[in-house]
């Protein structure tokens, strides 16, 4: 295997970093775009990077980690409720 096809292979399998599991995590959505004509979103970007790449494993990753990072702030929003309430 030629040192091209052992790095493919490494960055179909590298798993997210946490700093990156973070991001999808407590930004499921992205942010806010502040300058309507100016890409800040920054999961769309890292996403479309890492089809690009080839990155199979921190695609999984990722959509699981905006999927938890959803029901997090679902769960969030009905504790908040049933205190408030």
């Amino acid at each position: 295997m030629s040192l091209e096809q052992e790095n493919t292979e490494k960055r179909k399998n590298a798993p997210l970093s946490n700093a990156e599991a973070a991001w999808f995590f407590f930004f499921p959505n992205g942010l806010a775009k502040w300058n309507r004509w100016q890409n800040s979103d920054h999961n769309e970007s890292e996403m479309e990077r890492f089809k690009k790449h080839g990155f199979d494993r921190k695609i999984k990753q990722a959509n699981e980690m905006r999927i938890y990072g959803v029901l997090f702030y679902i769960a969030l929003a009905i504790v908040i409720a049933g205190l408030i309430t």
